[in-house]
């Protein structure tokens, strides 16, 4: 397997375990403090990346070719740019990147960053990374298929 598709497969399972972590925590589907119909959206949100998340990884992993890369790398792509523009939404509705917890049940940050924002701004980089080494290792004048 080649090293771009090595990333992106580790990519997909890292971004699929994470999410389900975080989103079935106290902190979201987890938080009794939240209405019953919230918490039936956050393990559905968790039921869909872990849905399009093995679809991605079925088409990495199973007669993998440039065009079943490319619709794996749109599928992370689409899930982690979402959260941006998610953020930029977010103030329409009321909604905030910080869960309602007390200061001593907040989640760490990173870099002073919110756990998706920071993990996101590595992702995304690394996606491309290895898209392209996909790209070039597929590309004949590369000797790639």
């Amino acid at each position: 397997m080649s090293t771009g598709r090595n990333l992106l497969v580790v990519l997909v399972a890292i971004s699929a375990v994470a999410t389900a972590v975080a989103d079935l925590s106290y902190i979201h589907a987890g938080n009794t403090d939240w209405p019953p119909h919230a918490r039936l959206h956050a393990i559905w949100g968790v039921m869909h990346v872990l849905g399009t998340h093995s679809i991605a990884l079925f088409l990495l992993l199973v007669r993998p070719d440039i065009f079943r890369i490319r619709i794996s790398v749109g599928i992370l792509l689409a899930y982690a740019l979402t959260l941006f523009v998610a953020l930029l939404v977010a103030p329409m509705f009321g909604a905030s990147v910080e869960p309602d917890l007390l200061p001593a049940d907040m989640p760490p940050t990173i870099l002073g960053l919110d756990g998706n924002v920071f993990s996101f701004l590595v992702g995304i980089p690394l996606i491309l990374l290895g898209w392209w080494l996909c790209e070039r290792a597929s590309s004949p004048a590369d000797g790639g298929d």
